[in-house]
C-alpha cells in the first residue's frame, strides 16, 4: 500500500510540474504586423477640395481681369474686375449617400488695397463638382493713360460644414488671392 501511496504521490508531482512548467511549444510567439496610417489630402477626402492652384493661390491677371472702357484711361484708372472667380471647388467623395451643406462662411485678412469683395463671395452649383466657392475680385492700378495692374495680395477663409446624417465634416482653409503685377 506504501508503494502506491508513493506512485500517487509522484504522479501528482509530475502532473502539477506540467501544468505549471510550459511544454517548449509555445514559449515565445512573435508576430510582425506592420501598420501604415495615411491622412487623405483635400482632393481625395470625403469632401474633396480642388483650388485654383496647388498652393492654394488664386493668381489675377491683368489679361483675364475687366478695365472697363477701351484700354485707356485719363485722371486716373478704374481697378481691374475679376467677377465670378472660382475659388474652391467642393466634392462629394462619400460612399454612403449625398452630404448635404450646413453652413459655408467666408472671411478675408490681409486685404489692405480691399481686393476682395466679402459680401460678393458665394457658393453655386458646380459644373462638375457638388458645389463652388466664386467670388468678384478688383486689383489696383496705377498709370494715367496706360494702365498697369498693382502687385496687392489677401487671404479668402472658407469655413465648410457638411453631413451625410452618419459622418459630420467641419472644416476651415485660407486661400490667398494676389494680384500680378503687369
Amino acid at each position: 500500500m506504501r508503494w502506491i501511496t508513493y506512485l500517487g504521490f509522484g504522479l501528482l508531482v509530475v502532473g502539477s510540474l506540467a501544468v505549471v512548467a510550459s511544454s517548449g511549444a509555445f514559449d515565445s510567439t512573435v508576430a510582425d504586423r506592420g501598420v501604415a496610417v495615411e491622412t487623405a489630402g483635400d482632393e481625395d477626402a470625403l469632401l474633396g477640395l480642388e483650388y485654383p492652384s496647388e498652393e492654394r493661390v488664386l493668381e489675377l491677371e491683368s489679361e483675364n481681369g475687366d478695365l472697363g472702357g477701351f484700354g485707356f484711361c485719363f485722371f486716373g484708372c478704374p481697378d481691374y474686375e475679376y467677377d465670378a472667380e472660382s475659388v474652391v471647388v467642393l466634392e462629394d467623395n462619400t460612399p454612403s449617400g449625398p452630404l448635404s451643406i450646413e453652413d459655408v462662411s467666408f472671411s478675408k485678412a490681409n486685404d489692405e488695397d480691399d481686393i476682395i469683395d466679402e459680401e460678393s463671395l458665394r457658393r453655386e452649383p458646380a459644373e462638375d463638382g457638388f458645389r463652388v466657392v466664386l467670388g468678384d475680385f478688383s486689383c489696383p492700378t496705377s498709370g494715367d493713360f496706360s494702365p498697369s495692374q498693382q502687385e496687392s495680395d489677401a487671404t479668402v477663409t472658407v469655413a465648410i460644414e457638411v453631413s451625410d446624417g452618419e459622418v459630420s465634416i467641419d472644416l476651415e482653409r485660407e486661400i490667398d488671392v494676389e494680384c500680378v503685377p503687369d
